[in-house]
């Protein structure tokens, strides 16, 4: 890559004109100012890289990946009609009603960019497979902006298969272990309650995302085979 413009100069009988040098001086200022930012803020690699945000992620997205910003739902749709959803005497019998009316929106940047790290990662080759599908869950809720960290545990993740060519995604909230309470050999006399142990629950994954991955697999904009429908899921 170049780092350096051809600079623009003064004809010879307009060099001793210092209003016209200094003009020239600050064009050329301006343009080498142009070279250095394309050249440092390196527009291909858009994972993790906060400079690229906005419209120049939507451009450099769509016009060097092909991966366009897509529209997913704000918030979840919330029915009511089947058993538990409504109070008594609220509903006519065999009635469904929207409750809440969900929005179509653009995504944000960080959400934007897992969705092509998604698509367009190659780490793990192109033969889909339940480790496949795994680690790329664990990748979307894991890589801040887009980005690939290395995945080599995804017991928080579990892929069961269901009638109907249904696949059911299931993520932990979080791995519970006993961390202290009323353990043999580990507490003194009325410090804690009988039977009280403490409960530290540590969680890898941004749980969060779960239903953002649910609304792209709805809208079709992360690459999963069509054959089959996608619940996520926390647990």
């Amino acid at each position: 890559m170049l780092t350096k413009t051809i600079p623009s100069y003064l004809y010879w009988e307009y060099n001793d004109d210092q209003d016209l040098q200094a003009f020239v001086d600050a064009y050329n200022a301006q343009t080498q100012a142009y070279i250095d930012w394309f050249n440092a803020i390196n527009l291909p690699v858009y994972a993790g890289n906060p400079e690229i945000r906005g419209p120049l992620l939507d451009w450099v997205l769509n016009g060097i990946y092909g991966q366009s910003r897509p529209a997913l739902l704000n918030a979840q749709e919330n029915l009511a009609g089947p058993l538990n959803t409504y109070p008594l005497n609220s509903l006519a019998l065999n009635t469904l009603r929207q409750i809440q009316p969900a929005r179509l929106l653009p995504t944000a940047d960080d959400v934007y960019k897992r969705i092509a790290t998604w698509n367009l990662y190659r780490g793990d080759g192109v033969q889909v497979n339940i480790a496949w599908l795994k680690r790329r869950i664990a990748r979307f809720l894991i890589g801040a902006q887009g980005t690939a960290p290395n995945i080599d545990e995804t017991s928080q993740i579990s892929i069961t298969f269901g009638p109907n060519r249904v696949i059911y995604i299931g993520v932990s909230a979080g791995v519970g272990f006993i961390s202290g309470g009323a353990l043999f050999n580990a507490f003194q006399f009325n410090q804690v309650q009988f039977n009280q142990v403490q409960l530290t629950t540590q969680s890898f994954m941004n749980v969060g995302l779960a239903y953002v991955l649910q609304q792209a697999i709805n809208a079709g904009v992360v690459q999963l085979p069509f054959q089959y429908t996608y619940v996520v899921g926390v647990w």
